[in-house]
């Protein structure tokens, strides 16, 4: 019996993920993230499949791309040179191994083996395309409807005289949901580490092994044990008739923070039945969790826990788009955090009292941003670029300052001046930069919060060259309290 069509969800996966794999062979494209989301929307796909061999191989591929998004950050991170870029290439091809392990012996996997061999022999970064090349030529079998998997497949006797025992129905495992504190687990899900939290699974089983006792759900991970204690969930031998749905609910913890340039905690489960030896089940759906652990109450960047959480987001996006390479993006949040503290400062102490010009600020911009350890010395001011002259650099990203006097701003009128920041930025090569403007216009209204005035803008979003700004809108010249009464 069917009952429901998947080719609407199936195929769109499916295209997103080749067309992410072609644009991924250029050298210098940096696309992890819509690597990775591709593979998140495979995930949710296969649960939907009848056929579990049909469901397996969506299940390896989308398990594949997540090792691919790593070679592509170690390709970035190389061509960026950044610091220990081979740890991407040791993560990707450890997490080659675990997924040959799991699917060498799944027979529909296997024209997906033999394109992803490159990656255990990956040495260059010349490798990465063609690799990518190769996985996204492979074809895959995209179904069009879905049996009913809330009925037992029956196998009809094909001799009244002369019954056969029937063929098994194919045994599978689908992760149909996890959720962590009672909310569904997202692509990439925030934990606050030291703190216990409640991580739940839902699991449907086609049917059960007639030797096995146990289900046992194991996670997997590169990370050091030191850094994390997630679970083992265990499932004994339920009663009724198959298939099954079984949930349970255990403790997860990050035991650690991370650094805001750090990358996400990556855990995977896998599955297998007690005793060993028992029959292995094609397993499918969403068992891959990326989790973020920034502390912004024991770690903060600025003190400020609402700026805190504005950077972080601010890191999410450009995080997110592939035009922008790691090493950018580095630099881009190390200027912005003091900058961020200052716009939090100038509204906590009311700073620019003073203020008087554009020449006033930048001087102010510069000195808070030589305070700076990391900044310090590579803080260039006066650079040229594009016929003109950017106010003040580091690392070639671009920081315009501007100053306005006369009328109140909003963040969305900041867009007037990211023009002239976008000349300085392309001008440089980059995609990036950073727009950073003091409101000294008389104010007779109360401020509003300083994480209000930190955004992304994108500039020509609908072309095939957008720019990103970063704003930051510091408010002075502020009304004393008492005055707006």
């Amino acid at each position: 019996m069917k009952h429901a069509a998947v080719l609407s969800r199936a195929f769109p996966a499916r295209i997103r993920a080749a067309e992410a794999l072609v644009e991924s062979v250029a050298t210098r494209t940096n696309n992890a993230a819509q690597l990775r989301q591709a593979a998140h929307e495979l995930d949710r796909v296969g649960p939907l499949y009848g056929r579990a061999s049909t469901a397996g191989i969506y299940a390896a591929f989308a398990e594949l791309l997540r090792t691919v998004a790593l070679l592509i950050e170690w390709r970035a991170a190389v061509l960026t040179a950044q610091a220990e870029a081979e740890r991407y290439l040791r993560a990707a091809k450890a997490q080659y191994q675990l997924w040959l392990t799991e699917y060498c012996k799944v027979e529909a996997a296997a024209p997906l083996a033999r394109a992803s061999a490159g990656v255990a022999a990956a040495n260059s970064i010349e490798d990465v395309g063609a690799l990518c090349s190769a996985i996204a030529r492979t074809p895959l079998p995209l179904g069009v409807f879905a049996d009913d998997s809330d009925m037992p497949r029956v196998s009809a006797r094909q001799d009244s005289d002369k019954p056969e025992k029937p063929e098994p129905a194919e045994l599978a495992v689908a992760f149909l949901r996890f959720a962590i504190d009672g909310v569904p687990a997202a692509e990439t899900h925030f934990l606050t580490p030291g703190e216990a939290h409640d991580l739940e699974v839902e699991v449907r089983v086609s049917r059960w092994p007639e030797h096995a006792n146990t289900l046992r759900l194991t996670p997997v991970t590169i990370e050091l044990k030191s850094s994390y204690e997630f679970p083992d969930f265990e499932f004994a031998r339920p009663t009724g008739d198959p298939p099954f749905r079984m949930e349970q609910r255990q403790r997860a913890m990050l035991r650690v923070p991370q650094g805001l340039q750090a990358r996400p905690f990556e855990f995977k489960y896998a599955v297998g039945f007690e005793p060993k030896g028992s029959e292995e089940p094609v397993v499918v759906g969403q068992r891959s969790l990326r989790i973020e652990g920034i502390d912004i109450r024991q770690a903060a960047m600025t003190g400020y826990p609402g700026v805190d959480a504005t950077i972080v987001k601010v890191r999410d996006h450009l995080r997110s788009e592939a035009l922008i390479n790691a090493m950018d993006l580095s630099n881009v949040l190390t200027v912005l955090v003091p900058l961020a503290s200052l716009a939090a400062r100038a509204l906590q102490d009311a700073l620019f009292k003073e203020a008087s010009s554009e020449g006033y600020f930048q001087n102010y911009v510069r000195n808070e941003l030589r305070r700076v350890p990391a900044i310090a010395s590579e803080l260039e001011e006066h650079a040229h670029a594009g016929g003109g002259i950017t106010d003040l650099s580091f690392r070639g990203i671009r920081i315009e300052l501007k100053f306005e006097s006369t009328k109140t701003l909003t963040l969305a009128d900041c867009a007037t001046f990211a023009e002239q920041t976008v000349s300085y930025v392309v001008a440089t090569g980059k995609r990036v930069g950073i727009l950073c403007v003091l409101d000294n216009s008389p104010n007779h209204t109360a401020p509003f919060p300083a994480d209000a005035g930190i955004d992304v803008l994108i500039i020509n979003p609908t072309k095939q060259a957008p720019v990103y700004i970063v704003v930051v809108l510091t408010q002075g010249n502020l009304a004393r309290p008492s005055d707006l009464t």
